[in-house]
């Protein structure tokens, strides 16, 4: 005799006493949800599970746009505040809380116009409440007590565009900070007090700065000018070496194709070359290692599939090689681990959706598996804790083929 699901489900009702219900029993909104069509709801309200079956694949919690995830285990923290919108940019602040950025309007019941701060139980602080932005924060750096936000904005209200240094005690800008003219991209402490940023202005302040600056720690615009032919991406830095990557062509008085090594005195592209066959949208360093990632295909002389390991003195590629099937948008490194997101749906050896950890010896995908269902454009790492932002509604799902269980309670 041919055994259906929902005479199974019937069985199992009669065999551990399930509540079966599909025409009332449903889940509430905020609980993860399956991916396709449920059949059948069943309560066994002695352990307190619920059960379910239908043509569905995966269950999927409704984490939308940003929240932390545990290093170790990929699961996410479900009592995060969440925004409404994207989230561009991520960082720690250093007791245990992230400050974000995006295109977000809300985080949690709160008004928080593209910018906010969660303490380390996941709430939405009154920091940044009375300070807004009407555009989205790409780019967000902390630097003694200062953060420094960059993107396609003014504060609303003010004339502050597209770069804006913020107190982290009242959330307030410092309006004699010099600005620039267009979208700033990225930004990164220069050990200092100041900042390097890169976008696509031409100016910053009176002065003309294409698409690359450096910002001393009384906010004005230094005499450090490599001058991008085009878009710059991705900074990062390592003693006195500036690292760029991006969509130029020529930087620091040298042709160099997406991909550079600036001295962070004089301005001047060092000998380092790796050229890049496309966009390069990520860098990070880590000892005598420069981690890249973006939409090439080529770098350091050899085939690399939008994610390579750089010999900080040849530029060579070295023999890492965790062939991402599409864009890589966000690199970080804690430890032996490279943390990854982006577009991509294989990383590593294995099918990894959007997010993945890689083993920084072998090149291989960890066990840390959180999957997102959209595009992850933002990762930080702080201890052990991950806080991952991007175009995401869902991180942190398992697969499930058409029956699964759900904890009640949880």
């Amino acid at each position: 005799m041919k055994t259906t699901f929902k005479t199974s489900i019937i069985a199992l009702t009669i065999l551990f006493g399930l509540s079966l219900n599909a025409q009332n029993l449903k889940l509430e909104e905020h609980w993860a949800q399956p991916n396709g069509l449920v059949s059948a709801i069943a309560k066994d309200t002695v352990n307190n599970i619920i059960y379910l079956g239908g043509n569905f694949t995966a269950i999927e919690p409704t984490v939308p746009y940003g929240t932390q995830i545990n290093a170790t285990t990929g699961i996410p923290n479900f009592g995060f505040d969440n925004p409404n919108g994207n989230v561009e940019a991520s960082i720690p602040d250093g007791n245990g809380g992230w400050y974000i950025g995006g295109s977000f309007t809300m985080v949690g019941d709160s008004s928080r116009n593209r910018i906010a701060h969660l303490d380390s139980t996941g709430s939405v602080t009154a920091l940044f409440n009375k300070t807004g932005f009407d555009g989205t924060v790409n780019a967000l750096e902390l630097n003694n007590g200062i953060v420094y936000a960059g993107g396609n904005f003014k504060i609303t209200g003010e004339f502050t565009q597209y770069g804006a240094q913020l107190n982290t005690t009242n959330g307030m800008p410092n309006f004699s900070f010099e600005a620039p003219n267009g979208r700033v991209n990225v930004s990164i402490p220069d050990g200092n007090g100041g900042w390097y940023v890169g976008g696509l202005f031409t100016m910053v302040g009176d002065s003309s700065r294409n698409r690359i600056a450096h910002i001393d720690s009384t906010g004005k615009v230094s005499a450090w000018n490599p001058n991008a032919s085009a878009n710059v991406l991705s900074l990062a830095i390592s003693g006195n070496t500036v690292y760029a990557g991006g969509e130029f062509s020529s930087i620091g008085g040298q042709s160099r194709n997406r991909i550079a090594a600036l001295d962070a005195t004089s301005g001047n592209a060092t000998n380092w070359n790796p050229n890049a066959s496309y966009t390069v949208r990520s860098i990070a360093v880590s000892g005598t290692t420069v981690y890249a990632g973006g939409q090439f295909t080529t770098i350091g002389g050899q085939t690399r599939n939008r994610i390579a390991a750089l010999d900080s003195t040849t530029g060579n590629a070295t023999s890492w090689n965790p062939n991402a099937s599409l864009h890589v948008y966000s690199l970080a490194v804690s430890g032996n681990t490279v943390y990854a997101g982006g577009l991509f749906s294989s990383i590593g050896g294995q099918s990894r959706n959007k997010i993945a950890a890689i083993d920084a010896t072998t090149g291989n995908a960890t066990s840390w598996n959180p999957t997102a269902n959209s595009t992850v454009f933002s990762i930080a790492i702080s201890d052990t804790t991950v806080y991952a932002g991007g175009q995401f509604t869902s991180i942190g799902g398992q697969t499930r083929n058409r029956i699964a269980a759900l904890d009640a309670t949880t």
